[in-house]
């Protein structure tokens, strides 16, 4: 059983993860190392790597390959890279402010799926989805299937996915 630093952040040991590499999830088309990834120190620091989203997670998310972007997502205003896209998701009154964001990672052609509040618990940190084994991030391998994939998991995230602050306390 993996022992907790941080009730979002498990730890888990490097035999687990090599063991579940070998034993993919129906949610998981690809398992990529953290050095890989160039995933940064502070971002989900427990986690081993990344896994980027199958097919199967993507088609309930309603994307299949060579789909637009959907609509209501826009480029982010205020950033100076390229790469990040936000969809506003719910009304002030409700929730407070909160988007989706999705950017493109330091590796070309793998995107992160990101929701944004007015109230986080880092100041510059988001929630991130991730799968529940090691809280490892989800990555997509295209832009509009991150966007769905937000989308889709925004509310209720699908058995196995939930969202969680990236950086722990």
């Amino acid at each position: 059983m993996p022992m907790l630093y941080d009730s979002e952040h498990p730890h888990v040991s490097l035999s687990d993860w090599q063991k579940f590499d070998r034993e993919f999830s129906p949610l998981i088309g690809e398992v990529i190392g953290r050095s890989e990834a160039k995933l940064p120190d502070w971002f989900v620091p427990f986690a081993h790597g990344a896994f980027v989203a199958s097919d199967a997670l993507l088609r309930t998310a309603g994307h299949h390959d060579g789909m637009r972007r959907p609509r209501g997502w826009r480029q982010a205003l205020g950033i100076d890279v390229d790469g990040v896209y936000v969809k506003h998701v719910d009304p002030v009154e409700r929730y407070g402010s909160r988007w989706l964001l999705v950017r493109e990672c330091l590796v070309q052609g793998l995107w992160m799926v990101e929701r944004w509040t007015a109230e986080r618990r880092h100041r510059d940190a988001d929630d991130i989805l991730v799968h529940e084994f090691g809280s490892t991030p989800i990555f997509t391998r295209s832009c509009p299937a991150a966007m769905r994939l937000a989308m889709h998991c925004h509310v209720k995230p699908p058995a196995g996915l939930h969202w969680i602050a990236a950086c722990p306390d």
